[in-house]
């Protein structure tokens, strides 16, 4: 084995140092879009974003050697509505096509200009775009007149991010599409409150071609506010099978009509097979609430056979003033024609085994079609984690018998990716993850991942089969290996593991159980009195609990998180020791006010337990070593953990972190976060929760990039012991807690 840690160290290393060749040389990782093809002067990272945007003239599967005036054509429109789209509303591009390193045709285009078109017969290897975006326009000043007192936040707000602490010009910048978007957005609003008349009387706005400033105004006409404490439903005759319109199945229904006195007279009661009602307190009508209603009923005739069902919403007013109408709900319900399922039938996908996909979409022909199932059988098509998109199609072959259409969009056969990271302790890691979909043409999955540091070397290979038996229940085996450098010993683990994953859709938690064998090393240490065995070979049962409810798992501003991890280890279970280890913890985030305050709060908890000596028992690799730019920042990599007499790291057997933060908004990019890491440790069990309390305190700034927050943080001890450093500057990428 002694080869192995030497080389994936290297190749792992060799793909550090090509990566920005293949990256230069090609879009072998999609990063970037066509070498030939470049575009300057709109910024570094805006240029990358802009070639990537030409992307979409590839064909795919197909390597584009030459370009013509068309491409150059194309690619102009493209970039000049992305730049727009910025604010810049009047930019111009110069072109170069070159061929064999010559320049063979050149050109500007600007706005509006028809008589610098390409001509088509030209052709080139290399086309270069550079891009001179002229004057920024930007919200000068919004006047919204008209909106009621309890519209919830501020006008800005609805146009652009005011959730900072610098709104720069850039982040205001001007397009009649977001002027109309953010009018959208306040009637909408006003719409959720029940202000069901709410209405754009009239906008305008003024370009000041100087400055780039824009001055917009607009009227509102609020109405009054809805209410409602009576909802009758009325279910009408079903439709004998015809042939049906199929193209009008997901026709909206959720509109609601006033009705006079005279039209409720005048309803066909007729055609009115059963009527409920149903009273509650007043309440506000709102289409979130209205639709909900709709969509049960629309559900449950779903199930009955009927796939055109539909519900009208009508209103009968009772009672009317200037900022008030209160009335009845009334719901028809329209089944339509009863529908039996013919066929289901599957476009693409053709490398799947049939008999997969019928198991997945768990369909019976000859029942009545319900169109909820139909959607639950995309849900598990999905699942299966080989398609990129899963759609459904109807179609009717006579009345009242429908075929079901998948239409499914694969993955690729094999895909790569790159891995990067930063770290105060790692510095730097990279890596690679390659990913083979639908083995044997039975969804199975395989992921390789290589990931090398300046102080770890890390590789495991993954095995998933989604979708056990139709069942929401995946299985997945990993066989990985581990070196890494840690404080005070060399970690070296290498080992398998196999278990089984499932989703619990009715409390909304990621299960799963699983089965490992691992062999563990601590070396290149010499302990006095080690606090555990140094090399133990570990047979476990695990389980493991998660739940996440967060507005963005990158960057989180509300919501929460929380885990539960347990791991049983026993000679039985083929290993030689015997210890039991629970870890649980979660995290709160909520925003403060409008100005892009966030309050984050994180705890964790780890205890490990052994009916025998820990000496003998709990391995020197499985005792928690806090301390670094995700737990205690105060302090390196391990080093906030117990310490023998001698000052060496043994960890912990128990520990509980407490951590909070306070993360101001600067403006898009930037942000400045203020903490307070604390940790209390137990070297032994008998100190059980902990007998120790380390404290860091520390602010630092955070940047925000396409794979999370690069985080550059300060952390000052304020409790600590004597061997301990005042503090600790911190490197990291992603969300700490």
């Amino acid at each position: 084995m002694e080869y192995l840690p030497r080389l994936m160290r290297r190749l792992a290393l060799l793909c550090l140092l090509i990566a920005p060749g293949l990256a230069s040389a090609g879009s072998f990782f999609g990063l970037i879009g066509d070498p030939n093809v470049t575009v300057s002067g709109f910024g570094f990272f805006s240029d990358l974003f802009l070639e990537r945007s030409l992307q979409i003239l590839d064909i795919e599967g197909e390597e584009r050697d030459s370009y013509d005036g068309l491409f150059i054509e194309d690619a102009v429109w493209i970039l000049a509505g992305e730049i727009k789209q910025k604010g810049y509303l009047d930019p111009d591009i110069d072109i170069e096509l070159l061929k064999d390193g010559e320049v063979i045709y050149s050109s500007t285009w600007s706005d509006g200009d028809l008589e610098n078109n390409p001509p088509r017969d030209v052709s080139g290897d290399a086309v270069n775009f550079r891009v001179r975006a002229g004057l920024l326009y930007y919200f000068s000043s919004i006047t919204v007149d008209g909106l009621p007192a309890d519209l919830p936040g501020k006008v800005d707000s609805y146009f652009y991010a005011t959730d900072q602490m610098i709104v720069s010009e850039k982040d205001r910048y001007f397009t009649e599409g977001r002027f109309q978007a953010g009018l959208n957005g306040i009637v909408q609003t006003l719409k959720d409150m029940g202000y069901r008349k709410v209405k754009i009387v009239e906008k305008d706005y003024a370009l000041d071609d100087l400055t780039g400033e824009v001055t917009c105004t607009a009227t509102i006409k609020p109405g009054p506010i809805f209410y409602t404490d009576q909802m009758e439903i009325q279910f009408h005759q079903p439709e004998k099978p015809d042939k049906a319109t199929v193209s009008q199945i997901n026709a909206p229904d959720n509109v609601i009509h006033d009705l006079s006195d005279k039209q409720v007279e005048e309803m066909p009661e007729k055609q009115i097979a059963e009527t409920e009602e149903n009273s509650f307190p007043e309440k506000r009508l709102t289409p979130d609430w209205v639709g909900m209603e709709i969509q049960q009923l629309r559900r449950q005739k779903f199930a009955e056979g009927y796939p055109e069902a539909h519900v009208e919403a009508d209103f009968e007013v009772i009672e009317e003033t200037n900022d008030r109408v209160f009335g009845k709900l009334i719901l028809n319900v329209y089944p339509g024609a009863h529908a039996t399922l013919n066929e289901v039938k599957f476009k693409g996908g053709e490398d799947v085994k049939p008999w997969l996909l019928k198991q997945q979409a768990n369909a019976k022909p000859g029942e009545p079609l319900n169109r909820t199932a139909v959607e639950e059988g995309r849900n598990r098509l999905s699942k299966l984690g080989i398609f990129r998109r899963v759609q459904i199609d109807y179609e009717e072959v006579e009345p009242g018998q429908w075929d079901v259409v998948y239409e499914l969009t694969p993955k690729g056969k094999t895909e790569i990716d790159l891995i990067f990271g930063v770290g105060s302790f790692d510095i730097v890691r990279g890596g690679f993850q390659i990913e083979r979909n639908n083995l044997w043409g039975l969804a199975h999955r395989a992921d390789l991942r290589a990931v090398q540091s300046f102080k770890a070397t890390y590789a495991d290979v993954d095995y998933w089969i989604p979708q056990l038996m139709g069942w929401d229940l995946d299985f997945f085996s990993n066989i990985n290996y581990l070196r890494r450098q840690e404080l005070t010993f060399d970690r070296e683990e290498w080992g398998a593991s196999a278990g089984f994953q499932h989703f619990i859709e009715a409390l909304d938690v990621n299960s799963s159980i699983s089965y490992s064998l691992d062999n563990v090393k601590a070396t290149n240490r010499d302990f006095l009195v080690p606090p555990g065995p140094l090399q133990a070979r570990i047979g476990a049962l695990g389980f493991k609990l998660v739940q996440s409810d967060l507005d963005n798992p990158v960057f989180p501003t509300d919501g929460y998180h929380w885990f539960f991890v347990t791991e049983f280890a026993r000679p039985f279970f083929g290993g030689d020791v015997n210890y039991d280890s629970v870890e649980f913890g979660g995290a709160y985030h909520h925003p403060l006010g409008e100005f892009g305050l966030t309050l984050h709060l994180g705890f964790k908890h780890g205890v490990i337990t052994t009916s025998g000596s820990a000496q003998q028992e709990i391995p020197v690799n499985r005792r928690f070593f806090l301390g670094g730019e995700n737990t205690v920042r105060g302090y390196k990599r391990d080093q906030a953990s117990p310490v023998n007499a001698q000052g060496q790291q043994i960890g912990a057997v128990s520990y509980m972190l407490w951590q909070g933060e306070l993360e101001q908004r600067i403006n898009e990019t930037f942000s400045i976060v203020a903490f307070v890491d604390t940790v209390g440790n137990a070297a032994q069990i008998s100190e059980y929760p902990f007998n120790e309390v380390l404290v860091s305190v520390g602010g630092g700034i955070s940047i925000r990039t396409l794979v999370g927050p690069l985080r550059f943080e300060y952390g000052y001890n304020v409790k600590k012991r004597p061997i301990d450093p005042d503090g600790r500057f911190q490197v990291g990428l992603g969300f700490p807690f």
